[in-house]
């Protein structure tokens, strides 16, 4: 059963959704504010429906949080006439937005649909799997025996899979500062991510781009 979670200060709204999705096979899991959602293990989910008008963290802030190292699928709830908000909220990485007020019957229709989506994404791609929350990975259910800094680098690459990231971008993603120019470390650790890989796929899979960077290449 697919787990879903729900943010949103309406208990009328989260009182709804919960018992129409409940009724349609989905595990409803639902928070009145982003903190509370937050602070415990979000990669359990396999998509959040947020609310962009939240107190204390707006969901606009929630979705930045996430995407720092998560890729869990998100539908917004915007109001109507939000356009600056619905713009932003695709732009710092939501999936998808609903308007306010909406159907319940279009919310299940896109829910459905991108959770389609994600999973051909995922079976198309590069067929790595992320558990974030243990931060472990896997290949077609063969775990990868990597260390933090692999794993962390694995975790940049797979979020930007197809296209080609500096090691100046590589070094402000693991470590909050880019990488000098005379720091090799980013490369080294390519390396070993990259021989580890190879022992599952049919050629590297993370590809040196000569004098822009490194790119984790669909399969």
């Amino acid at each position: 059963m697919e787990k879903l979670a729900i943010i949103d200060d309406d208990a009328e709204i989260l009182q709804l959704l919960n018992q129409y999705l409940t009724k349609n096979g989905f595990e409803v899991h639902s928070y009145a504010d982003g903190e509370s959602f937050l602070d415990q293990d979000y990669n359990q989910f396999s998509l959040l429906v947020l609310d962009i008008g939240l107190p204390g963290i707006d969901g606009l802030e929630v979705c930045r949080r996430l995407r720092q190292d998560s890729t869990i699928p998100i539908i917004m709830l915007t109001a109507a006439s939000d356009d600056f908000d619905r713009i932003l909220g695709l732009e710092l990485g939501a999936d998808d937005y609903v308007s306010k007020p909406f159907n319940p019957r279009e919310l299940l229709a896109r829910i459905k649909a991108l959770l389609r989506r994600v999973k051909v994404d995922h079976n198309s791609d590069c067929q790595i799997n992320i558990n974030h929350a243990a931060r472990e990975a896997s290949v077609e259910g063969v775990k990868v025996a990597l260390t933090g800094a692999e794993f962390d680098l694995l975790c940049v690459l797979q979020k930007h899979v197809g296209m080609v990231q500096s090691r100046g971008q590589i070094g402000e993603s693991l470590r909050g500062r880019r990488t000098l120019p005379d720091d090799r470390s980013i490369d080294t650790i390519v390396s070993r991510l990259r021989h580890k890989l190879s022992a599952h796929f049919e050629g590297e899979i993370i590809q040196s781009v000569r004098g822009k960077g490194y790119v984790l290449l669909s399969k």
